[in-house]
């Protein structure tokens, strides 16, 4: 792979987290607006901090009824993805000489889940924009799936970026936290899944952050056995 193609892919990486990390809060403030995100609420240490964000947000999230706001900010999460799923690709083709077992499948699983959340966000988040009722049929589809795979396949795939040594350790460390375990605990305590890809997407502007400056070096094919 070309290093024109690296950092556009790291570029790409870099600004999926961060548009994940910026638009996760506004999406979950709206989400809590609606009658089926009201219940959220009922968690004090959810409506302690949506409490103490919302009026400096306000003006970002009452431009229109919940579910309209709810639905605009949802279709950030394609873009996201997207920005996961060009990370993935360039950095396992950077590391790929070196990759072991543990890496590839976490790869395999990790790609599939972005490919299934592009194709979820689209259909939910846009088509739900004309038909509110098709957003239950998606998220048991794709977005359960989509959360699944990558809440397994990236600590996988860190794992095996911390043994290639091409990569930050501390991205790779926040793909492996970040993950299903990860994703739980910060569910619970922030009491929305958008807010629980927190760890992913900061793994993702470090590491892309590194590809797109060209600091993760090519991990060099294992000597044969002699």
């Amino acid at each position: 792979m070309s290093s024109k193609h690296i950092r556009w892919g790291g570029l790409a990486a870099m600004l999926g987290g961060i548009v994940g990390i910026l638009y996760a809060p506004l999406y979950a403030l709206a989400y809590f607006a609606t009658p089926d995100g009201a219940e959220s609420l009922e968690a004090p240490w959810v409506a302690a901090w949506a409490g103490a964000v919302r009026p400096a947000l306000e003006p970002l999230i009452s431009f229109a009824p919940p579910e309209v706001v709810y639905l605009t900010y949802g279709k950030c999460f394609s873009f996201m993805v997207l920005g996961w799923m060009a990370g993935l690709l360039v950095l396992h083709a950077r590391q790929a000489a070196s990759a072991r077992r543990l890496e590839r499948w976490g790869f395999r699983m990790a790609f599939a889940g972005t490919v299934l959340g592009t194709i979820g966000g689209i259909v939910g988040y846009w088509i739900g924009s004309v038909w509110w009722g098709i957003l239950d049929f998606v998220f048991v589809a794709f977005m359960v799936p989509t959360l699944l795979l990558v809440g397994i396949g990236f600590p996988l795939f860190g794992i095996g970026t911390l043994k290639a040594q091409a990569a930050p350790k501390t991205g790779a460390w926040l793909l492996i936290v970040g993950g299903l375990p990860g994703m739980i605990v910060l569910n619970i305590v922030l009491g929305q899944l958008t807010l629980a890809l927190l760890l992913i997407n900061l793994a993702w502007i470090i590491l892309g952050y590194a590809l797109f400056s060209e600091k993760v070096a090519s991990a060099r094919q294992p000597a044969p056995a002699s």
